[in-house]
């Protein structure tokens, strides 16, 4: 089956192949737009591609891509975003554009509850949403101010993770002391990055699980999915490695407070949360929400429920119903990540980890119908070994 209405993707890595492989083996056209070669480039279901440098910091260059593409199309092309600066670019075009396109994600004001993370900690106070404890400094001196309302470590983090990542390689600093407080704080302030202290909540990275799904843009929402993550890499703030999916029926909790939540303020589109359990107290703490798709979206396509394609049917006028209906016990792996993690745990090819292999039906990049991409990661994966161990 071919749908008419095409689907315009911004952004590759995992996250937009995720979506291209979702809705390209559904018999949608994608078209992906990208800001430089990516492998998503190379999958047999992109359509086309276009390449915009930088294009989440020229809005202007989207707005002209936009009015082109809907000359090309008599039906209406649905948009989805991979990032959050792209989330909040193409939110703020979404008034102007909803003659011509359907854009699957919230307006800008919404947007920014979940992706500036100062407006994202108010919210989740004033809808009394469980959290990791925040401090918010006025200055890089406020160290003193510090005693009493966290406790070392203390994870140094951006309001926009995306700037920060793009600048220094990670989603935050930790810091042990007040002088590496102190230091940290320094250091950002010369970039002009605002920034907030937030508790590290104790346990291993096991004690996190995810729950991902799609609201309407009634806010009801019309799938959901459950994981629990096995892995992370690079330790502590980083993404999963293997995650495992789980039954929704076992985290009533959770479902219950995304659910109040997004509805609360008004959600439309794709989500992703992460809760991490608090052995202190035995609650869980919402750590994240992903205003867009997430990496391992097509993790809930191999396990039955493709949420991404009843995205793109509920944005063309297809009546979806709910489902949390998907096969459980199955594994998702970034295999490159998951042998580092691996090796900093002194654990690789140990019994256990050998079997940790069972059930794994979705990777990072390959997909034995689409290899291109996977081919193309590893050869553009060496190219940036090299460049910064031999070249120069």
């Amino acid at each position: 089956m071919r749908f008419h209405n095409p689907a315009i993707v911004f952004g590759g890595g995992i996250n937009g192949l995720g979506i291209t492989r979702n809705l390209g083996s559904a018999g949608v056209d994608v078209y992906c737009v990208v800001e430089e070669v990516n492998p998503v480039v190379f999958s047999r279901h992109c359509h086309k591609h276009s390449l915009i440098a930088n294009f989440t910091e020229r809005k202007s260059q989207i707005k002209s891509f936009l009015k082109e593409f809907s000359k090309k199309t008599p039906f209406r092309p649905v948009i989805f975003a991979t990032d959050d600066i792209g989330t909040l670019v193409l939110s703020d075009l979404k008034s102007e554009m909803k003659d011509d396109y359907d854009l699957v994600m919230p307006d800008r004001k919404v947007a920014e509850k979940l992706v500036i993370k100062n407006k994202f900690y108010e919210s989740l106070n004033q809808n009394n949403v469980p959290h990791p404890k925040v401090f918010i400094p006025t200055g890089i001196h406020e160290s003193k101010t510090l005693r009493g309302e966290l406790e070392y470590p203390i994870f140094i983090r951006p309001s926009i993770s995306q700037h920060f990542s793009k600048l220094f390689g990670k989603k935050g600093f930790v810091a042990n002391s007040d002088q590496e407080l102190l230091r940290y704080s320094t250091i950002v302030s010369k970039f002009k990055i605002d920034i907030m202290l937030q508790e590290i909540v104790p346990g291993p990275d096991t004690n996190i699980y995810g729950i991902s799904g799609f609201f309407n843009r009634q806010s009801k929402p019309l799938a959901f999915f459950a994981y629990h993550r096995l892995k992370t890499w690079p330790p502590v703030f980083g993404n999963s490695s293997l995650m495992e999916s789980v039954p929704l029926r076992k985290l009533p909790l959770l479902k219950e407070t995304i659910t109040r939540y997004l509805q609360s303020i008004g959600y439309y589109g794709i989500m992703d949360a992460e809760f991490k359990l608090d052995p202190r107290d035995n609650r869980f703490k919402l750590l994240e929400i992903n205003a867009r798709s997430w990496w391992q979206n097509s993790f809930p396509t191999k396990c039955g429920l493709n949420i991404i394609l009843k995205a793109y049917l509920d944005a063309v006028g297809e009546e979806i119903e709910y489902s949390e209906v998907y096969t459980t016990g199955l594994k998702w792996i970034n295999f490159v990540d998951y042998v580092h993690s691996s090796v900093l745990d002194r654990k690789i090819v140990e019994r256990e980890w050998i079997r940790s292999f069972k059930l794994v039906r979705d990777f990072a990049y390959f997909d034995v119908a689409d290899p291109l991409p996977f081919a193309t990661e590893m050869l553009l994966a060496g190219f940036r070994f090299l460049s910064q161990n031999w070249i120069g």
